[in-house]
């Protein structure tokens, strides 16, 4: 057999892959572990007593707003990533975030008093938020890297950790419409901690879940 005749019965045996498969795929996927993380949040947590203080005021708005805009700025990112040298543009465009976050926290700073600063970092609900937002990023990570197998990712552990930024980033905006915590201090320190947490957990997992 020659080379071309080698070729050509290799291609006759591959079968097409339907365009839009992982993307529809990845999209379901993060649909149904929201979709069960808003149920998880509605059992076990549920909406804060005053949910219209979230809407006259930015930096609480921000709470929520931030990584929203985290878990949609990833997701495309994601999708490049699962791709063999996938290259996406909104990688770039998450740093606006910590630069957004880092001006409310520099405001709080110049208007709360300083003896002030340290009860808004520690809150009361540190470890609550520590917990909850991997606890709610769980059923989003897991769905979003089930999905992922049927891509070809370059580097499986940065695919998992964007994930990972993906489903925290969603998971932390359901959180903070129960968490009582207000300032920049509280949730820009803890929410971020938690959600690189969460990150690195992907991270991990896609080692081995991602590999082809």
């Amino acid at each position: 057999m020659n080379t071309n005749d080698l070729i050509a019965s290799l291609g006759a045996d591959m079968t097409p892959v339907r365009p839009g498969l992982l993307t529809n795929g990845v999209m379901l996927g993060l649909a149904g572990g929201t979709a069960l993380t808003a149920v998880l949040f509605a059992l076990l947590w549920g909406v804060r007593s005053d949910p219209a203080a979230i809407y006259g005021n930015m930096p609480l708005l921000a709470k929520t707003l931030l990584p929203l805009a985290l878990g949609a700025i990833a997701l495309p990112w994601m999708l490049a990533q699962a791709r063999p040298a996938g290259q996406s543009r909104t990688r770039h465009a998450i740093w606006a975030l910590p630069a957004v976050l880092a001006l409310l926290v520099a405001a709080t700073l110049l208007t709360t008093p300083g003896p002030s600063w340290s009860m808004a970092l520690q809150g009361k609900s540190i470890m609550t938020c520590l917990v909850s937002i991997p606890v709610l990023s769980a059923p989003i990570l897991a769905a979003l890297l089930v999905a992922l197998r049927r891509g070809a990712p370059e580097h499986p552990m940065r695919c998992g950790m964007v994930a990972g930024l993906t489903a925290a980033g969603f998971a932390a905006a359901i959180y903070s419409l129960y968490c009582i915590e207000n300032s920049p201090l509280f949730y820009g320190t803890w929410y971020t901690l938690a959600i690189l947490g969460v990150a690195g957990v992907g991270a991990i997992a896609g080692r081995f879940a991602l590999k082809w």
